[in-house]
């Protein structure tokens, strides 16, 4: 365990450099090798001809892809200068884990990106997922699967840190008055105890089910844009075998009167602080079923500053944003999973289980989302 500062100074320096290298290299056109490539520079604390002095121990960083992710960045719209202000600019703050996996979470100062640890075997899937990611992508603008815009490994004292670095699904700026991680799947799917104890807990499928039991209503068309873009994803994971991956929700109330003045004064001053006043970037869950462009027009809610989220309504008519992606994609369903599958599936009914064929899986994760969570309202309500 590399001391966790030391760990974020040197993706900040080690971004900072390669980033700033890149800037160098004429635009191209992505070509399939350059999902291979590996660049890697070593940044010992004394400094370099080529990088600074810093005050951590030696370390070797390492970019993979760095053109194809460039190409990533671009596509949404993320300006080299910008993404080294948000990673670089000002401390990255460390997140309490929100999952199991054990990996470390980082948000940018400005809440822009997360920086997520991964273990070797998800850096490496995502290293093989890259070409079929960027077909996708170049056919689909429109997703809620993680926006993946750089993978990266801190080496030092014979320790390989792989980080990824994503969008941050739910800003912090805005409070999130339910957040919940769903899978579609009922078994032993609900919040620990030690869980619900924490000031934000992250509730799970039976809890949604308890406290939502009727559902969340969207007017037709959101409804619709949201439900092709689940469908979409879920065949695109599907087609890599990919499983077990949830839907994390974030559910703003507009109507409670708590204290909304203030997520929008945060908001503001961040986007003041940066270079040129640019907006925050978020790439928005209201983009993300509708294409950029479009949300400004179709969601004006009284004066409040959305933030991208999607408007929707509880079934006692609160007024509701939503914030939502896919998450969790890097576990791609191998024996390990096979086992686990059908010894579980001995010990209890096999279709409950969450770890399962992901054809299956994906049908039910839809079946879920369209049948139990997301509905559209009928008529005038």
């Amino acid at each position: 365990q590399t001391a966790s500062s030391a760990i974020k100074g040197a993706i900040q320096l080690g971004i900072g450099y390669t980033v700033g290298s890149l800037t160098s290299k004429p635009d191209r056109d992505v070509l399939m090798q350059d999902f291979y490539v590996v660049e890697s520079v070593f940044l010992p604390s004394e400094g370099s001809n080529l990088t600074p002095a810093h005050h951590y121990p030696d370390f070797r960083f390492k970019t993979y892809a760095p053109l194809a992710f460039r190409y990533f960045r671009e596509l949404f719209g993320i300006k080299p200068d910008d993404y080294l202000y948000s990673i670089c600019n000002e401390p990255l703050i460390e997140l309490s884990n929100p999952g199991a996996s054990g990996s470390l979470f980082f948000v940018t100062s400005d809440d822009e990106f997360i920086i997520k640890t991964v273990q070797h075997k998800e850096a490496e899937f995502l290293q093989k997922l890259l070409p079929g990611y960027y077909m996708n992508l170049n056919q689909n603008p429109r997703t809620l699967l993680p926006k993946f815009y750089g993978l990266y490994c801190v080496q030092s004292g014979g320790i390989n840190i792989r980080i990824v670095v994503m969008n941050n699904i739910l800003p912090r700026a805005l409070k999130m008055h339910f957040t919940y991680d769903l899978k579609g799947s009922t078994y032993k799917r609900r919040a620990s105890r030690k869980e619900r104890e924490k000031s934000n807990p992250t509730f799970k499928d039976l809890d949604f089910l308890q406290d939502m039991h009727e559902g969340l209503y969207f007017d037709s068309e959101t409804h619709s844009a949201l439900m092709k873009t689940l469908q979409r994803d879920c065949r695109v994971l599907e087609s890599f075998k990919i499983m077990d991956y949830s839907l994390l929700l974030g559910i703003h109330i507009l109507n409670s009167n708590m204290k909304e003045k203030e997520g929008e004064c945060s908001q503001s001053a961040l986007d003041a602080k940066r270079p040129g006043g640019q907006k925050v970037l978020y790439s928005t869950a209201m983009e993300s079923i509708q294409g950029p462009g479009k949300s400004g027009d179709s969601v004006t809610t009284e004066t409040t500053n959305t933030m991208g989220g999607i408007p929707a309504k509880s079934h006692k008519g609160e007024k509701l944003l939503l914030f939502m992606g896919i998450i969790d994609i890097l576990q791609s369903y191998r024996l390990m999973k096979k086992l686990e599958h059908s010894w579980k599936a001995l010990v209890y009914d096999g279709d409950t289980v969450s770890v399962h064929r992901p054809s299956f899986y994906a049908d039910r994760f839809l079946k879920f989302m369209s049948t139990r969570v997301f509905r559209k309202v009928q008529g005038k309500k």
